[in-house]
């Protein structure tokens, strides 16, 4: 099959869902599938290299600001520099499907599908819209948001889902859900992530240290770590929080580290390489992910595979992947001195740790698989397609 790939970031290290998207492509490409991408080239960037993958880079080149969405201009002109080549690549490569990846991808994608009649899949990850009614609002009061985007993003989210596309692929019944609320009327079809397990041996962790890895923005709810820390270290004084990534609300979360005078207890450490993240969550005694809103969060199954458990809200689908006492634990998310108990908890009892570990890379390796997740994707793109050839 030829496959033509959209999307703006097509990185193994910039967030859950560029990430996802290239283990599509790389997976896709190992099982004999052709495999085309156009994407803007991002500054500092390493991109993977595939006899089955060829990659196009259109501009404009990007600058990765801490997971932060690009500009509305980059947006556009990504999308008529996409329509251009994408036109091109369609009739010489004799393309069967066009696949992209949210927001101008899949605006650039229902254009050419109108224009070639190609069938086209375009995956949503979140919908941000249904995370409170005051998310844009709170995404805003960030620092170096873009207050144009803010404005658009509530109506491109929504537009995303009448565009011209055969179908919707998506991560979890959550985010299904978000989007059978939104109006969508397209088949959808759940795909679990999955990630390239790395089979490097687990690093002996301490027992004191919890770690964090995700983008610092409003909604990932730090905030409640940091309470606990604040809280646990009481008790445990040696207690340590490492935290992982950047974002528009470090600033916000390093204030209120150094107000509840808990520094020398918290580590931002910023961008980290794939390698040092990992070896960070192995050292770790578990993962701590409190967000409000996620389509899946990847970085759980992350921690699986380095066998450590895993701290998450109850709030779905974090709550479908972690099962409270078996592989980590559910969390009330507004409550810190729950998540310092918790914390407490495993500080003293590193063999429950342990326990609970092995049991997250049993289930990676058994529901998260990349096997399972290429079986699936193929079976969606021959799906769309046969129904297409009949109507």
């Amino acid at each position: 099959m030829n496959i033509l790939l959209l999307t703006q970031f097509f990185s193994t290290t910039r967030g859950g869902g560029e990430y996802v998207f290239s283990l599509i492509a790389r997976t896709l490409a190992d099982n004999g599938n052709k495999i085309w991408v156009i994407t803007n080239q991002i500054d500092g960037e390493t991109y993977l290299t595939h006899q089955n993958i060829k990659i196009i880079f259109v501009p404009p080149v990007l600058e990765y600001k801490g997971g932060l969405p690009s500009g509305f201009g980059d947006n556009l002109r990504y999308s008529l520099n996409t329509l251009r080549k994408g036109i091109s690549i369609i009739k010489k490569e004799k393309i069967d499907m066009i696949h992209s990846n949210n927001f101008a991808p899949a605006l650039a994608g229902s254009m050419l599908s109108t224009l070639t009649g190609k069938s086209h899949i375009t995956t949503v990850h979140d919908v941000f819209s249904l995370c409170g009614k005051n998310y844009w609002k709170l995404w805003g009061k960030q620092s170096n948001i873009s207050r144009l985007n803010v404005s658009l993003a509530p109506f491109f989210e929504k537009m995303i889902v009448k565009l011209q596309c055969s179908a919707i692929h998506t991560v979890s019944d959550a985010t299904k859900d978000d989007l059978l609320k939104i109006g969508t009327k397209k088949p959808i079809y759940v795909i679990p992530n999955t990630i390239e397990i790395n089979h490097s041996k687990a690093l002996e962790s301490n027992p004191y240290q919890f770690v964090y890895v995700g983008r610092l923005v409003f909604y990932k709810n730090i905030e409640v770590i940091l309470k606990a820390i604040n809280i646990a270290k009481k008790i445990e004084s040696k207690i340590k929080l490492v935290i992982v990534g950047d974002g528009p609300h470090r600033e916000t979360l390093e204030k209120l580290a150094k107000n509840l005078e808990i520094e020398s207890n918290v580590e931002f450490k910023g961008y980290v390489s794939a390698q040092a993240k990992i070896e960070l969550i192995s050292q770790s005694s578990a993962l701590v992910f409190p967000s409000l809103c996620e389509g899946f969060g990847l970085v759980i199954l992350e921690a699986f595979s380095q066998e450590r458990p895993v701290f998450v809200s109850n709030i779905k689908p974090m709550s479908d992947i972690v099962t409270h006492g078996k592989n980590g634990y559910v969390l009330d998310p507004h409550d810190e001195h729950v998540w310092a108990e918790y914390l407490i908890k495993i500080v003293k009892n590193p063999s429950e740790a342990s326990t609970m570990g092995k049991n997250g890379g049993k289930l990676l390796e058994e529901s998260y698989n990349q096997e399972t997740m290429y079986q699936k994707v193929s079976s969606m793109y021959n799906e769309i397609l046969s129904k297409n050839r009949s109507s």
